[in-house]
């Protein structure tokens, strides 16, 4: 720490002699490409439990307290109408200077409340807005590139830091050895595989309640109880949410006073549509500093790009502080294996990532338990973007041959390794992890807490004995027409990992050709 002091001094006298001129070379102007929102969809009703905590029997009860499901993701360039008034009023449009995100969620979501994760606000009180609150991280990688960017400090809060308890690994080559597969993945080393750390996100949207400052109540349903997020309602919820990623913070010098962070203050608007039953929290932020001129006044005059947030602050801003300060960085600072997170920088112009239907997403999406943990654990995972094929332990995209070897290849190796199994039996052929859920692996795809071959996904074989065939069929209508009768004549296995056929995230009659194409073979 005192090495990094040190280094950051003489940083600053570097800047401070060389700020003027240099500065001068990173002003950049608005980019307008041409484009419309990119649209991603997530499964409906692909929401499952996925506890944190030691013992995996922290309180939740799925009746009464909703599971964050995110089935839409809409993002690019956007035009407020009047954005000193009402920045969330406009349209899509290639000329935007507004990054504009929305979140689509299935049912009434409430805002997070405080879970107690800060130390000037140790109050656990996740329900403070309703009974529905949703937490979590969207992660933006601008540049598209895994190399540039990521989370030293706490990667067990993030996507690839978690998407293995869905019981998978996913496919997409930018996340190829940098998923934890199990919670031992988590050293603190970012040069030790897997590359947890090196996510590639340059900024993240945070849903943590001890980040709100405040909460405007835009539109209260008739009746309604005050200080509740209820149906058909609209809020602006204010409040640090918008962060640059923490692993540059070592190295972001243009802002003496914020220490290398860029936390800026934002508005989410909340709103629940009651004709569809959907919530909408929606984000728009500028991505030039010219942009945020126009929150505060049409004539407003723009800032010169500091790499402050007290002032006007956006996306362009925080990537100038970037590039500026891995030009600067001297020969020590380079050698340090974190700075490989803003190496890249050097090299790029922010001018060409201010368009953000070319950004990459990541989402990890969850609750709160009802009552305060002792362990410490603060969030049930429910949702992940991108998803994972269940049962695909390589990431190919499919859940095949290789990965039956697999999983029985890691119960064969550790089957009665007191450090991973709790069974005390090494002849049995089944694991049972310990600590599951806070220490979790990506074999217990069921994630019940033991390794066996329940854990095996064939799909279509719905009566569980390894292959498909007619057997099968009974079953598949039960799951088809009745799951929860399906859940619970059948040991609580969820159907639809070896029902969705064409792995859309749903069991439904699209699944039908396919089933019955696998049950004739």
């Amino acid at each position: 720490m005192i090495r990094q002091s040190m280094l950051r001094r003489d940083r600053r006298r570097v800047f401070q002699c060389s700020i003027a001129p240099i500065l001068a070379m990173f002003l950049i102007a608005d980019v307008s490409r041409a484009g419309s929102p990119t649209i991603i969809q997530d499964g409906v009703g692909d929401a499952v439990i996925r506890r944190t905590d030691q013992n995996a029997d922290g309180m939740i009860d799925p009746m009464t307290q909703r599971l964050p499901d995110l089935i839409t993701m809409r993002i690019g360039k956007f035009s407020p109408f009047e954005p000193d008034d009402d920045r969330f009023a406009g349209d899509w449009s290639s000329s935007g200077v507004f990054l504009r995100l929305d979140l689509v969620f299935d049912g009434l979501i409430n805002p997070p409340g405080r879970i107690g994760l800060s130390d000037h606000s140790p109050v656990y009180s996740p329900f403070e807005y309703g009974s529905n609150p949703f937490f979590g991280f969207i992660e933006f990688d601008v540049d598209a590139s895994e190399d540039t960017g990521g989370e030293l400090n706490a990667p067990e809060f993030r996507y690839l830091g978690n998407v293995a308890r869905f019981g998978g690994i996913p496919s997409e080559p930018r996340f190829a050895g940098r998923v934890a597969a199990d919670g031992f993945a988590f050293d603190g080393f970012m040069s030790t595989p897997p590359f947890v750390e090196r996510s590639g996100e340059e900024f993240h949207l945070v849903l943590l309640g001890e980040e709100i400052s405040s909460i405007e109540i835009d539109h209260e349903s008739p009746g309604g109880t005050p200080g509740i997020f209820e149906t058909g309602e609209r809020w602006i919820v204010e409040g640090k949410l918008m962060h640059r990623a923490h692993g540059f913070e070592d190295f972001a010098l243009m802002c003496f006073e914020a220490e290398g962070r860029y936390e800026a203050e934002v508005k989410l608007r909340f709103a629940h549509k009651s004709s569809t039953d959907q919530t909408t929290v929606s984000l728009v932020y500028p991505l030039t500093n010219a942009a945020s001129a126009a929150f505060e006044d049409p004539e407003e005059p723009v800032d010169t790009n500091d790499g402050c947030t007290d002032g006007q602050n956006s996306i362009e801003e925080a990537l100038v502080d970037l590039q500026f300060s891995a030009f600067i960085a001297d020969a020590g600072t380079r050698m340090l294996p974190e700075f490989q997170l803003i190496a890249d920088w050097e090299f790029e112009s922010p001018a060409d990532h201010l368009d953000p239907e070319s950004w990459q997403l990541t989402a990890l999406l969850g609750t709160a338990y009802g009552t305060e943990e002792l362990d410490g654990a603060r969030f049930v995972w429910t949702d992940v973007f991108p998803n994972t094929t269940t049962g695909d332990f390589n990431g190919d995209g499919v859940g095949d041959s290789a990965d039956t070897t697999a999983l029985d290849s890691f119960v064969t190796t550790n089957d009665g390794n007191p450090m991973y199994d709790g069974d005390g039996d090494s002849g049995n052929g089944s694991m049972t992890w310990n600590d599951f859920a806070s220490n979790f692996c990506v074999f217990d795809v069921n994630y019940d807490g033991v390794i066996d071959g329940a854990d095996l996904i064939v799909p279509g074989d719905m009566d569980l004995n390894g292959i498909v065939d007619l057997d099968d069929v009974d079953d598949f209508v039960l799951a088809l027409i009745d799951p929860d009768a399906y859940v619970a004549s059948h040991g609580g296995i969820e159907p639809i990992p070896r029902g969705d056929i064409n792995d859309d995230g749903l069991l439904d009659g699209n699944d039908i050709g396919g089933f019955v194409i696998l049950a004739l073979q």
